[in-house]
């Protein structure tokens, strides 16, 4: 099915504004697979890599998960959410999988693993 893991395809995670850029962490895609499988549910990526110019335009820091360039990984994703149940399957799959970034938002939850960033939180925006 993917070709970046068993349920992810790089064309999910390529930055959004065209460039095609997607160089994302192994790791990061193991740990995401793993949330998947475990959550036992259809992830939608809406957000995966992002350029420096991308992630700037969509207000993230420059110290954000998605940041990618030819040097820097990707290791943040958000996926899209709107049902509560969902929720509490991704976030527990996710807790399960090692995940120690978590961000909670009305429509989307997003998954951080960046080792630079604060670890053991969860965030609402």
């Amino acid at each position: 099915m993917g070709d970046l893991a068993k349920d992810f395809s790089k064309w999910e995670m390529v930055c959004k504004c065209g460039c095609g850029i997607c160089n994302v962490s192994d790791s990061f895609m193991a740990k995401l697979q793993l949330t998947r499988t475990v959550a036992n549910i259809p992830f939608e990526i809406i957000s995966g890599c992002r350029c420096p110019v991308h992630n700037k335009n969509e207000g993230g820091k420059e110290t954000s998960d998605h940041l990618t360039t030819e040097s820097i990984q990707c290791e943040g994703v958000d996926i899209r959410c709107h049902y509560s149940g969902d929720r509490l399957k991704i976030i527990s799959a996710a807790i399960m999988s090692g995940f120690r970034r978590i961000g909670i938002a009305k429509s989307f939850i997003h998954l951080g693993m960046k080792k630079d960033n604060p670890q053991d939180v969860i965030w609402v925006y």
